[in-house]
């Protein structure tokens, strides 16, 4: 392993390239000099997007180029899940140029493949998803034209399953091309509803510098369903748009403002409760949900030890969605190592990948901070179990 974690490197290899000093990149991400020199010499973790965020802007690079996705298929289940990349960009490619293909499954055969990709979704099975989005893409906007008001809420759920599997194992482009998929497919339903669920599906696709945007469009989005707020389903989506608002002010470290998005999220999911069957859109939303995204926001924030509370109090397995448990545990773990609680943040890291190993394998975030604990472990020669959790993600 190198001295340094992947993202330090790159910071210091894109400053140099670009000729700028230490203290000039300071100046125009507005982090001190100090700090990014820790970084870029393996001393200090960047635990926030914002500041990763500030770094490339200043760079003139996008978070993506400093980011550490795995170069290389980490395990099988990463190289099955990869082998269907092709046949998906195909797939959108030709549905973006126009296909004539003419249906040779039933709607109804349609729904049920639908619901087997969204489990395998929540599952993080995303070579199983991509052995039959493709063709269930295609079968969809075969219908188009000719059942409009049936399949064009399938097509933007099935949208946003590409969006986020294409996301999580780093085709960020793609991903981003799927979600405007399920945008066009919202806008020509017409339903706020599912316009909601596309909208969010959008913003969760667009990189971190487009947080201005994210936010416009996600107020925008939760105000329109205002109306509808007698309706579970609107308020599940109403819901998730506030988490996301929060969130983007979060990336603004705005935290009155990301504080005013969380309390409306909460006091709509007190009315809800939890749905053991994801919910409209397959979102989750729900009390342990929007706990979950509190976690997600303290670490964001800078206030990692707040993670260890949150924890205290939720059940996390109420919510039956193993890509959302994986993304509480990483959060935690990344809380806990802030804080400098290492064989905590070793227990919630190795849970998240016995609950997903191929989510947290790929993950730059786990590198990085499985990096970061191994540095800091090495007098001690790397406990079994953080030695075995670096092996699995690739550090050791």
């Amino acid at each position: 392993m190198s001295d340094a974690p992947v993202t330090g490197q790159r910071i210091r290899e894109w400053r140099r390239y670009r000729g700028m000093p230490l203290k000039t990149l300071a100046g125009l991400s507005g982090l001190s000099a100090g700090y990014i020199s820790m970084v870029e010499n393996g001393k200090r973790t960047i635990d926030r997007m914002s500041h990763l965020a500030a770094i490339a802007g200043a760079l003139q690079v996008s978070v993506r180029d400093l980011q550490a996705y795995p170069e290389t298929p980490v395990s099988p289940e990463h190289s099955a899940a990869l082998a269907q990349i092709p046949a998906i960009r195909a797939a959108m490619a030709e549905i973006t140029l126009g296909t004539d293909r003419t249906p040779s499954c039933s709607l109804d055969q349609l729904r049920a493949e639908l619901n087997m990709v969204k489990e395998w979704r929540a599952a993080c099975d995303y070579g199983a998803v991509g052995r039959t989005l493709p063709g269930l893409l295609l079968e969809l906007e075969a219908y188009r034209s000719t059942a409009p008001d049936r399949v064009l809420p399938m097509l933007v759920e099935a949208w946003d399953v590409a969006r986020s599997t294409l996301k999580y194992l780093g085709f960020i482009d793609l991903g981003v091309n799927a979600a405007e998929h399920a945008h066009r497919a919202a806008l020509e339903l017409g339903d706020p509803l599912w316009l909601g669920v596309a909208e969010f599906s959008l913003i969760h696709s667009l990189p971190p510098e487009t947080r201005h945007h994210a936010r416009v469009t996600s107020i925008r989005a939760a105000d329109r369903l205002t109306p509808h707020l007698n309706d579970r389903s609107a308020q599940q989506v109403y819901g998730m748009l506030h988490l996301t608002a929060a969130w983007t002010y979060a990336l603004e470290t705005n935290a009155d403002r990301a504080q005013e998005h969380l309390d409306e999220a909460t006091q709509i999911a007190q009315q809800c409760g939890e749905d053991p069957h994801g919910g409209f859109g397959a979102m989750w939303f729900g009390p342990t949900n929007v706990e979950f995204w509190r976690a997600a926001l303290a670490v964001e924030m800078g206030e990692g030890g707040r993670v260890r509370e949150i924890a205290r109090r939720i059940r996390p397995e109420a919510v039956r969605s193993a890509s959302r448990q994986t993304a509480f545990y990483i959060d935690l773990g990344r809380g806990l190592a802030a804080e400098r609680r290492d064989s905590e943040a070793v227990a919630a890291l190795s849970r998240a990948e016995q609950i997903s190993p191929l989510r947290v394998r790929t993950s730059p975030a786990v590198r990085e901070t499985v990096a970061a604990l191994l540095r800091r472990d090495r007098q001690r020669q790397a406990t079994r179990p953080l030695r075995r959790l670096a092996e699995a993600v690739g550090v050791f």
